[in-house]
């Protein structure tokens, strides 16, 4: 890389449609010289989740310089790579996939500043031996490195219970593209009637929760108005469509089935309240995504989206019920019909919070963070060499006998 520029090289399993405009900005940052490594670009794939191949409808690839292997054994590749390009810092995206382990490795080698960066929670870490376990490696690996980019306030204190320094923490970031979300905003039809437009967006497997949404749903006023739509497609459809039918919801429930990327801001756009049910979830982008699009935000306290100074703060920016309690779920979303007032707060709450994330937020973040990450690998290098001069005999000999 060009020496007197920042070097960057972030080190990514694949390409998702939520880092294109973060990765751009990112790559337009005054100062910096970015690289983007992934592991594979397949560009269409079979989504389990979604139960159907999957190909977005955005040039993953566009507007930012990126790699991949090809054919070649990824970890040759990658040190390759490295070699080449000589980068100042390496952000890891997680520590699972196969060629972020090989970054690592390079970078211990090679000594190269190390950034993490994930959405992995303390409240998701698993319990037991396996847990204690994987826990102990944890606390090892990121010994490793000098600091991380936190992506909430769960991630944030999981960092900080497996030893990294609270100081070597940046602040949150969430690269969703608010600014295409927002434009919906801002072009969205005013609700003329007294319809309370409940959504959901994201895959139909049992750990989303629709099945929760949908008894929720049930304990709702009949007399009152209100609807559900659900965007997505995947395994659990089938039994959706025997629960609604059982629990008598027929003319109330939509299921529109799969949406590509840029029909999803029109869509959570046209929703007064978007509910997140998921039994287990780290950072579900559709959080940010409906904040930005102007709906009020339900999620269950099993999502890593929420807590202070995150993105959902409970009764500020949007509403926290308990996982598995389809009755609490359904008192949150009567309180929004009961409440055109409260709804309207949580709108404009929501949309103003969701533009302190965002992927011009986490260019600078990413920016800030390698800057000073290449600073207090500098102090520990000084550090280190004070230390070895104190025990060396030169170090000694001005000391009295």
């Amino acid at each position: 890389m060009t020496r007197g520029a920042l070097g960057i090289t972030l080190v990514v399993d694949h390409p998702a449609q939520h880092f294109v405009r973060a990765f751009q900005h990112l790559a337009a940052e005054p100062g910096l010289m970015v690289h983007i490594c992934y592991g594979s670009t397949p560009e269409r794939s079979y989504d389990v989740g979604f139960a159907r191949p999957v190909s977005w409808d955005i040039d993953l690839l566009e507007g930012y310089p990126w790699t991949t292997p090809g054919s070649i054994r990824p970890a040759a590749w990658l040190f390759r790579e490295l070699r080449r390009t000589r980068p100042d810092v390496v952000v890891c995206y997680g520590w699972s996939a196969p060629i972020v382990r090989a970054a690592i490795m390079y970078c211990l080698l090679a000594r190269i500043p190390l950034l993490m960066y994930g959405d992995t929670t303390w409240q998701h870490s698993s319990r037991g031996r396996r847990g204690m376990a994987r826990s102990a490696a944890l606390k090892l690996l990121l010994r490793w490195f000098t600091g991380a980019v936190s992506t909430g306030t769960f991630n944030r204190e999981f960092y900080i219970r497996h030893g990294m320094d609270p100081r070597c923490i940046w602040p949150s970031v969430c690269p969703a593209d608010t600014d295409m979300f927002g434009e919906a905003r801002v072009e969205r039809q005013p609700n003329t009637d007294d319809e309370l437009r409940i959504g959901f967006a994201g895959k139909l497997t049992p750990r989303k929760g629709v099945d929760e949404l949908l008894r929720a749903a049930a304990l709702l006023p009949p007399a009152r108005a209100w609807s559900v739509t659900v965007i997505g497609e995947g395994p659990s459809l089938p039994e959706l469509q025997v629960l609604v039918a059982d629990l008598g919801l027929g003319d109330r429930i939509v299921f529109h089935g799969f949406a590509n990327t840029t029909e999803m801001p029109k869509l959570l756009a046209g929703f007064d309240v978007v509910v997140v049910p998921s039994r287990l979830d780290m950072r579900v982008l559709v959080t940010i995504e409906a904040m930005a699009a102007g709906a009020a935000v339900i999620v269950s306290d099993a999502t890593a989206v929420w807590g202070p100074g995150d993105l959902i703060e409970d009764g500020e920016t949007g509403l926290v019920y308990r996982s598995g309690e389809a009755a609490m779920l359904a008192g949150q979303l009567e309180r929004l019909l009961d409440d055109p007032a409260l709804l309207a707060s949580l709108q404009r709450a929501g949309a103003e919070r969701s533009a302190r994330f965002g992927p011009d937020v986490f260019a600078r973040t990413m920016r800030d963070a390698a800057v000073m990450c290449l600073s207090q690998e500098s102090s520990r290098g000084k550090r280190r060499a004070g230390l070895a001069a104190l025990e060396s005999p030169s170090g000694t000999s001005g000391r009295a006998n």
